[in-house]
């Protein structure tokens, strides 16, 4: 009874649910996020690797934005606990938050 309880605690995993929220001044500035268009600001995107990300932020009459951003791993999904946090039962948070303030340009229409 133990093993099978303890096998479908594992089948019931959580995961680590990470994602980025990218917001920017003036709003709906559209995202380029590692080369595909995913939709205009505020937008929420997720993310597996902890790892460099390039995007891009533009909108017609601003200058775009190019950015590198790493995202780090939080301590608790460092080995070894990164396996604890892996198979309790329920999904883990990992939220972050990017804003960018767009410049206007001279053209702006």
């Amino acid at each position: 009874m133990l093993a099978i309880a303890t096998l479908m605690s594992l089948s019931l995993g959580g995961c680590i649910r990470s994602r980025v929220t990218i917001t920017s001044k003036p709003a709906h500035a559209e995202v380029i996020w590692r080369g595909e268009p995913r939709g205009a600001t505020p937008i929420t995107i997720p993310f597996i690797w902890y790892w460099h990300y390039d995007f891009v932020i533009e909108k017609q009459g601003f200058e775009r934005v190019e950015v590198i951003e790493k995202f780090r791993s939080p301590p608790w999904f460092l080995l070894p606990l990164d396996f604890f946090m892996e198979i309790i039962p329920i999904p883990i948070p990992d939220r972050r938050e990017r804003h960018y303030v767009l410049t206007p340009t001279g053209d702006r229409l």
